[in-house]
């Protein structure tokens, strides 16, 4: 009887390592999947910062170009308003076309204002647009 008793605890102890070994076996593979996700976000991550800065710097660039651009509008504008002056031919120029020119030089900055928050707007949206699709990307 105690033979048999023995016999019986033996089998079980050996039924609970067995489960235990699953179990085991099942959190390993939960760590290794927990481990690849790990990395697919930190790649994802890292990409998704590279593309930023790649996209923050093009728009540094095109705004140094568009400045540039429009610098050499005002330049231009200022030499033809000074020839003018020196010809004394500013002074023939009506109050009404003096508004004109006044306006004109507004809706220049309004349009490199509007030009850059566009652009930030942008970025805004494709950071935006990005970090929801990551959200949203199911686990593998």
């Amino acid at each position: 009887m105690a033979e048999a008793l023995l016999e019986h605890m033996i089998q079980k102890i050996n039924e609970i390592t067995q489960s235990l070994d699953g179990t085991i076996a099942q959190i390993g593979q939960m760590r290794a999947s927990i481990d690849q996700m790990s990395q697919n976000f930190s790649e994802q991550n890292v990409a998704l910062t590279e593309n930023i800065r790649l996209i923050v710097e093009v728009l540094k660039q095109f705004r140094v170009q568009s400045s540039k651009s429009i610098q050499e509008l005002a330049e231009d504008f200022n030499k033809k308003v000074k020839d003018l002056w020196d010809k004394k031919s500013i002074e023939a120029i009506t109050d009404e076309e003096k508004k004109a020119i006044e306006t004109l030089k507004q809706v220049s900055k309004a349009v490199s204002d509007n030009l850059y928050y566009t652009q930030l707007l942008a970025i805004i949206q494709s950071i935006r647009e990005e970090t929801n699709r990551l959200i949203g990307a199911k686990p593998i």
